[in-house]
């Protein structure tokens, strides 16, 4: 959920846009906090650090066997901020890859996601220990 979703929704049951200060069109900030609020409620009392760990954990549980030498790093910005981002990047030595995406809603889509990265870094790490692949698809 980001604040257009919550827009889109709120303006779908009747919810009106007001002039803002800036000048532009939107929803009161309250409609906002609001919303906010009750999608929390509905979820486990976790911090962000704690949330920030359970990615890492199912990301780090996608890192192939073989992939010596790759770090992976996983950021995530507040998660509720208008569109979270979080990102994997795998260093060999000498070549540098970076997946990312916005933090899904579900987590069927997390596993989507995860299962995504893990295919790319699987040949990442295939190419990495074997140079002469790109050779041989030429």
């Amino acid at each position: 959920m980001n604040n257009a979703k919550i827009k889109a929704l709120a303006l779908k049951h009747g919810f009106k846009l007001k002039e803002q200060k800036g000048g532009e069109m939107d929803l009161n900030e309250y409609v906002y906090s609001f919303a906010w609020a009750l999608l929390q409620s509905g979820k486990p009392n976790v911090s962000h650090k704690q949330y920030l760990a359970d990615l890492l954990k199912d990301a780090a549980n996608c890192v192939p066997e073989k992939s010596v030498g790759y770090r992976v790093t996983i950021y995530a910005n507040d998660v509720s901020a208008d569109e979270p981002r979080f990102q994997w990047d795998f260093f060999n030595g000498v070549e540098r890859s970076n997946f990312e995406c916005r933090v899904p809603d579900t987590r069927e889509e997390l596993n989507s996601a995860l299962n995504n990265a893990k295919g790319c870094m699987k040949s990442a790490c295939y190419r990495a220990m074997n140079p002469d692949f790109d050779k041989k698809l030429a």
